[in-house]
């Protein structure tokens, strides 16, 4: 299948789309069997990436079993807001690797809507198949302090 940037920024809206409405099943259909999802910030103290969050498919199956359990869930949303900043070839044919810009906005069950989280998505995305397919996605957060609550992926 032979597709640009246009194909993998619809791909991308799609796994954007799915999560702001907590379609896990549908999220975790368009990540490849070796997906690994990444949570990192830089910490200027220290002057070394923190490395926040590590998961493959199966923990992230695991993580959304568990989410309704989460302490401050019940009734809370999150919408992405993604801008695309660009995209280039990946190292192997077929794939490519999407750089984006993200807000997150949480909104409470009363309706108070906050920012939750600033960064950037880096993704690797497999488009040799039939289908894309995310084979890894790390979230580089410039927010350092994200409070308590959301075990949700950002």
């Amino acid at each position: 299948m032979a597709v640009g940037n246009e194909e993998i920024r619809d791909f991308l809206n799609r796994v954007a789309d799915a999560l702001d409405r907590e379609a896990w099943d549908e999220f975790l259909s368009m990540c490849a069997p070796g997906f690994e999802y990444r949570v990192t910030a830089h910490s200027y103290e220290l002057d070394e990436d923190m490395i926040w969050l590590i998961h493959d498919l199966d923990g992230l199956r695991h993580l959304f079993d568990v989410l309704p359990e989460q302490l401050g869930r019940r009734g809370t949303r999150m919408l992405r807001h993604v801008s695309f900043a660009g995209i280039e070839p990946g190292e192997a044919e077929g794939q490519f690797v999407a750089t984006s810009k993200v807000l997150a906005v949480l909104t409470s069950p009363e309706g108070v809507s906050e920012l939750f989280a600033a960064g950037r998505y880096v993704d690797v995305v497999d488009a040799a198949g039939a289908a894309p397919r995310l084979l890894r996605r790390e979230t580089r957060l410039d927010t350092r302090e994200l409070g308590i609550g959301s075990h949700v992926p950002i």
